[in-house]
């Protein structure tokens, strides 16, 4: 089935593409949440003339993801959430109750616009992306573990571990520099000799 995208569906297209999906999803997606239109001429002269407007809202609705961005990107939030020896959590973490965490200090979030492959079973530091709009996206992290405690100390050392990982890799980029300026002196002092 053909539909013309009235926003921009990641994978699939932007506004104003017409694309082949399989029925299915453009009856039981696409057309009931207004994401796109049928692809008939009718349609597709409807939406030319309304093309305008709806380019107008979607750069508001962007514009305000900005700034909800703003607010929203390298935020952390704390789980506690009891688990096994191993780690493994008794339940998961699921995209309602992250959103429902984000939604305690930011107001619009919904479950929706979590986005996780699948849910989190682990305990641990964990980056979560969030899609405020088709074209924004930002990242949060939860630190989940048996207590808030733990979960702070999680956090301390991994922001620890990586001043580590930052040191040694600017270590190795010096030591690098370093070889490659001694191998570039010797070059030109046997270049010199040879002349």
């Amino acid at each position: 089935m053909q539909v013309v995208l009235l926003e921009r569906i990641q994978r699939l297209g932007k506004m104003g593409d017409v694309v082949t999906v399989k029925p299915g999803f453009a009856r039981n997606y696409l057309l009931p949440q207004n994401k796109a239109l049928r692809a008939t001429k009718q349609n597709i002269e409807i939406f030319e003339k309304q093309r305008a407007e709806l380019e107008s809202q979607s750069k508001d609705l962007q514009t305000k993801a900005e700034g909800m961005k703003k607010k929203i990107d390298g935020h952390i939030m704390v789980m506690a959430r009891q688990s096994s020896d191993a780690g493994v959590l008794f339940g998961s973490v699921t995209t309602r109750e992250i959103a429902g965490l984000l939604s305690e200090k930011f107001d619009t979030i919904t479950r929706h616009q979590v986005v996780l492959d699948a849910p989190i079973k682990t305990r641990g530091v964990h980056d979560v992306p969030v899609q405020l709009h088709p074209e924004v996206r930002t990242t949060v992290k939860i630190s989940i573990a048996p207590s808030e405690e733990e979960a702070h100390a999680q956090l301390a050392k991994k922001a620890e571990s990586k001043k580590e990982e930052t040191k040694e890799v600017s270590k190795v980029k010096a030591e690098k520099a370093a070889k490659e300026a001694e191998e570039k002196a010797e070059t030109e002092a046997e270049a010199q000799a040879d002349a």
